[in-house]
């Protein structure tokens, strides 16, 4: 296996040009769309299939903001080169948990809210079974997603987090969390993720289940020596499988606000995982 510096000595005044970047090259990229007038941020449920591609597509394109200032940050500022940087020869393990993770921690969210009422899943499509929606359609969107999310990934994981873990394991996953949450303001501002929910509720909610998300990509970091591929995977597979398994139209008595991927129940299985992992199995968190 190929190995980086998972910890890199932290330069504030880099970090802080990093983020700086980061946010200014997808601000400005989403500040166009939605000034512009166009329709990309509101009535996507009331879209046609290929309308809601296409501007979900025209969303994502910020998401290359982190890479971009991290690839200005490594070749001009830190000086590191990109040698090494992306992480592809990992045992095939490393594939099938990033590739599996996901699957089984959101089908267990979505039995969960099922069974406690919170929110009802039922199968209206009548285009395709269940089993070909999760093993064909949601499988092909992560995979999409995923070259997409690379954008961020290169951003966080690799460039940032290695700088942030100098704080500690928790101090520096916080940090990410935070200005990895606080990035996405533009949509929370503009609804895209909580629906006709007011941005007071939304952004703190949001910003909490993005810094507890955060440990466990943290984990699956140190776990894979570094590897953004994996991390990319692994941000592809939460969004799709996240979103699919809690979509208002299988979810039609939930509430995004509760049910939904960035949710109050997810906030709670996310803070119970990061209970067990550091009061039960001990993980060190410095």
């Amino acid at each position: 296996m190929q190995n980086r510096n998972l910890v890199v000595p932290l330069n504030w005044r880099e970090v802080g040009l990093f983020i700086a970047l980061a946010y200014v090259f997808s601000w400005l990229w989403w500040g166009a769309l939605i000034f512009s007038g166009a329709q990309t941020f509101s009535n996507l449920s009331q879209m046609s299939a290929d309308e809601t591609q296409s501007a979900q597509m025209m969303i994502a394109i910020g998401d290359f903001g982190p890479l971009l200032a991290a690839l200005i940050m490594r070749m001009f500022v830190s000086r590191e080169g990109l040698r090494g940087s992306m992480g592809w020869k990992r045992p095939f393990k490393f594939y099938l948990a990033s590739f599996l993770t996901p699957i089984l921690f959101f089908g267990i969210l979505a039995v969960f809210n099922h069974l406690t009422g919170l929110g009802r899943f039922a199968w209206t499509r009548t285009d395709m079974p269940f089993g070909a929606y999760l093993g064909i359609e949601l499988l092909i969107g992560a995979v999409i997603v995923s070259i997409f999310v690379l954008g961020e990934e290169y951003g966080w994981r690799g460039y940032l987090l290695p700088r942030a873990l100098s704080l500690g394991e928790a101090r520096g996953t916080i940090l990410v969390g935070l200005v990895w949450a606080f990035w996405h303001l533009p949509l929370l501002i503009v609804g895209l993720n909580y629906p006709g929910v007011s941005p007071l509720i939304a952004i703190p909610l949001f910003a909490l289940v993005v810094v507890a998300l955060s440990f466990p990509f943290t984990w699956f970091y140190k776990a894979t020596a570094g590897s953004i591929v994996l991390a990319s995977l692994f941000h592809g597979f939460i969004n799709s499988y996240g979103d699919g398994l809690t979509a208002p139209e299988l979810v039609p008595n939930g509430s995004s606000l509760v049910t939904g991927s960035a949710g109050v129940v997810m906030l709670g299985f996310l803070l119970i995982l990061i209970l067990v992992v550091y009061r039960v199995f001990k993980r060190p968190s410095a």
